[in-house]
């Protein structure tokens, strides 16, 4: 009798564990004057009990959302609860960001994003995208890019990507014209942990995109070492109509690859009113695990300020030194460590951040010994 109790807990424990969700709406907003707004709708499917919901809005930009807190909301069992203007009404803010939902138990979670025209609305449907169903390789397919607003059969596209994960991820995207042909070189982008990246035009998901490039009908892949969220918006120039468009998974593109030697994913955040300001190396280097020899490379982006990296050997040598501009793609440099002992990383622009005097650090390479004197 004991051990059928046991294993009936046991079973009802993992059923719980097992409906366990995260939902994420990618992107959505209120902006200035209420003419851009989104609507959701949370369903629960239970017929036995109500369900309580972790409800989280993450503003767009490069930020890491990490320490955005939840609002807790209940929805009743076989109900479905009204967020008009959710943005507003739910989380009593404004501007864009993406909404991300967690619950104990099963849910269902839509939105509507939806312009105010004189003759209603005009908008379109965004499914939610369950967490386990983010993508390391995915693929935008009909996108166009063929006019400017007003211009009646015409398109634009805008692009945009959520990345659902605790830590940052490195996602490389390759945009490709009319005739299948690569735009431009790839754009390589560091996300940081729950980072919602607003929409933007095609010509952003590409670096030195030439002025002529037949963006008319385009598709656009990415490759990510951590699933991310994202989705296209193809927009009629003459009407205004968009079409929301979903990744597809692309079984074709080989995963992010790591340069020869170890990667070190670098991020530099601060800006003249951001505090606090800093350089984080994603994996962080642990002492020991780097040697005289080694080959490594420094994948390096600014987020909120034209910042610089410059890295220099245990007798000053400056072995990097990089500009950055801030939101553009990253910067990867590749150096072989050929001398033992501790080397220093820091930005040299004094005027990039009210914190820039703790935009540095240190790391180890080899075992060094203490110096002993006399030395000779």
């Amino acid at each position: 009798m004991r051990l059928r109790f046991l294993l009936v807990t046991t079973l009802l424990l993992v059923s719980s564990a097992a409906s366990a969700k995260e939902i994420w709406l990618a992107i959505g907003g209120t902006t200035a004057g209420g003419t851009f707004r989104t609507d959701a709708r949370v369903f629960n499917p239970s017929t036995t009990k109500d369900i309580t919901i972790q409800a989280y809005y993450l503003p767009t930009g490069p930020i890491d959302n990490s320490g955005v807190q939840p609002i807790s909301i209940t929805v009743l069992k076989r109900q479905q609860i009204a967020y008009n203007d959710v943005v507003t009404s739910l989380f009593h803010s404004s501007g864009l960001g993406a909404i991300r939902l967690k619950s104990d138990d099963d849910f269902i979670a839509t939105q509507k994003i939806y312009a105010v025209t004189a003759g209603g609305t005009l908008g379109q449907y965004v499914a939610g995208v369950d967490s386990t169903s983010a993508k390391p390789k995915g693929v935008l397919i009909q996108l166009q890019n063929s006019g400017g607003a007003g211009q009646q059969g015409t398109f634009r596209t805008n692009v945009g990507a959520a990345n659902p994960n605790a830590s940052a991820a490195t996602v490389t995207w390759r945009l490709y014209d009319k005739n299948n042909v690569q735009v431009g070189k790839d754009f390589v982008k560091t996300m940081l942990p729950f980072e919602a990246d607003a929409p933007g035009g095609l010509s952003g998901y590409a670096v030195d995109v030439p002025a002529n490039a037949d963006l008319s009908d385009a598709w656009l892949s990415y490759s990510s070492d951590k699933p991310i969220v994202a989705y296209g918006s193809v927009i009629d120039n003459g009407t205004t109509n968009p079409t929301y468009i979903p990744a597809a998974e692309d079984t074709g593109v080989a995963s992010t690859q790591t340069p020869a030697g170890k990667l070190f994913v670098v991020t530099e955040v601060g800006g003249p009113t951001t505090k606090p300001s800093s350089i984080t190396i994603n994996p962080a280097i642990i002492q020991g695990t780097l040697k005289p020899g080694d080959t490594v490379t420094f994948r390096v982006s600014a987020q909120d300020s034209n910042h610089t990296f410059r890295v220099v050997d245990p007798e000053g040598n400056i072995i990097v030194d990089l500009t950055l501009t801030p939101g553009a793609a990253a910067i990867d440099r590749t150096v072989t460590l050929v001398t033992e002992g501790t080397w220093g990383y820091y930005c040299t622009n004094t005027t990039c951040s009210n914190g820039h005097n703790s935009m540095l650090g240190t790391f180890v390479v080899g075992n060094p010994t203490q110096y002993q004197p006399p030395g000779y």
